[in-house]
């Protein structure tokens, strides 16, 4: 038998911020790219241990998280 459903696990997100480009008239602007999405588990022994899941997740999981660390940027330097 099987089931299937979702969970919600803690993750540790590591990333670079890279450098606005320049191309000809046009700027990118600074952007984020994920490196690692790391998720502690418990080895047999009883220590924690980190697992990189990044090539377990979708693209659109990886622009979701990308999303998330520039709202919570501008959410904690807003003005009060």
């Amino acid at each position: 038998m099987k089931h299937k459903t979702e969970l919600s696990l803690p993750v540790e997100l590591i990333f670079d911020v890279l450098e606005p480009l320049q191309v000809g008239d046009v700027v990118i602007p600074a952007q984020l790219d994920i490196t690692k999405v790391l998720m502690t588990i418990t080895g047999p022994g009883g220590k924690p241990r980190q697992v990189d899941i990044t090539n377990t997740l979708t693209e659109e999981q990886i622009m979701f998280f990308e999303d998330e660390i520039v709202d919570s940027f501008f959410e904690d330097n807003e003005e009060p």
